[in-house]
């Protein structure tokens, strides 16, 4: 039973008449009677009585009739929902960001972007850089924000932006004179840091 069947079959049973149903549905009148003969050969007997001057309903087609409209319109509305949500008119989305990103960055983007799919419902979540990738490869999000991560066959990444770490050092340091500081010459230091690794 397929969709074309189904609305050839309504076509007819609301009309009761095969050309009505034709011009209705730009199908030509074989193509039409094609259908609904596949369709009684699946469900396995005549859902129509066609005589030269009338089409009525078998009880069956009269079962099958409200049966079918329901089944139509909730085709309809999957499609339809489908549709506004890879047009991004509809739906929501996940997105995991570590917190430096997710407070300072994210809200003016996301501003942006309420302003443009305004049905369109965002969670974001707050992780440690570690999650964001839990989170992604779970399937608890859509996308995630983070450092760069280890090649992976799983996870597709796309540089957003180029950061810096900057470090904090005492006036009489040893490293307060140079303009960089290499992680060798740092992990010789006690030091805090905002999360491991």
């Amino acid at each position: 039973m397929s969709v074309k069947q189904l609305r050839a079959f309504l076509a007819v049973a609301h009309t009761l008449n095969f050309a009505q149903a034709s011009e209705q549905l730009s199908l030509s009148q074989p193509a039409l009677s094609l259908a609904i003969r596949g369709l009684e050969e699946t469900l396995g007997g005549p859902l129509l009585l066609r005589t030269t001057r009338r089409v009525t309903l078998t009880p069956e087609g009269a079962t099958l009739f409200p049966l079918a409209r329901q089944l139509l319109a909730d085709w309809d509305n999957v499609e339809e929902t489908l549709r506004q949500r890879f047009t991004l008119q509809w739906g929501k989305v996940a997105i995991a960001a570590m917190p430096s990103f997710a407070a300072n960055q994210l809200p003016p983007l996301l501003k942006v972007f309420r302003d443009r799919y305004a049905d369109i419902n965002v969670a974001v979540h707050d992780v440690i850089n570690e999650q964001v990738f839990e989170m992604i490869r779970e399937g608890r999000v859509e996308m995630g924000i983070a450092f760069e991560p280890e090649p992976s066959d799983t996870l597709h990444f796309t540089p957003l932006c180029t950061d810096r770490f900057v470090a904090i050092v005492p006036k009489n340091s040893t490293l307060a004179s140079k303009s960089h500081v290499t992680w060798r010459e740092l992990l010789t230091l006690d030091f805090i840091a905002l999360q491991r690794p």
